[in-house]
């Protein structure tokens, strides 16, 4: 039988460690060095997010201005012949900066709803659903899946006369 006094007994023997335990302030050093070096790598990967669209914006910059530049020789004579070639290098110009034009027009509804607001609309005879009749402002669709601007359009609505006769029919 086990007494109540050796129960509480401690039969474990002190033993020497094997490293020195890091003094508490070397412990708070350690941490903080480590945060700083994290700090450090973030500061550094914003840096280089920032050079890298700096660098996309400064050749968007000179695009537009090649294209500006264009236009002031353009006259309503030679229109027809310049206008796409400068709306084609506008384009190619977005796309290497990493943006994507949208322009809805002609597009059914239904397609465009997540990224168009509707400014108005116009019942028009024949259809059978709403369609994008104009763009008033296009959408710009960023690289990384981000939409930096909504699409702004107008719409052509089936006429509620011809829901009617269809439904009569």
């Amino acid at each position: 039988m086990t007494r109540p006094a050796d129960a509480m007994r401690i039969d474990e023997r002190e033993r020497p460690l094997a490293d020195r335990p890091e003094p508490p302030q070397g412990v708070v050093w350690r941490l903080l060095r480590e945060k700083a070096r994290t700090g450090d790598a973030a500061a550094e990967e914003t840096r280089r997010q920032v050079e890298a669209h700096r660098s996309a914006l400064e050749h968007l910059a000179r695009d537009v201005a090649g294209v500006l530049h264009g236009l002031h020789g353009v006259t309503p004579a030679t229109a027809a012949d310049a206008l796409p070639s400068l709306a084609h290098r506008l384009a190619r110009a977005l796309e290497a900066a990493g943006a994507r034009y949208l322009d809805p027009a002609g597009t059914p509804y239904e397609e465009v709803r997540m990224w168009a607001d509707v400014e108005g609309c116009e019942p028009v005879a024949g259809l059978d659903r709403p369609v994008v009749a104009e763009t008033l402002q296009p959408g710009v669709l960023m690289a990384d899946g981000k939409l930096t601007q909504r699409a702004r359009v107008y719409l052509a609505v089936p006429r509620a006369d011809d829901e009617r006769q269809e439904e009569q029919e």
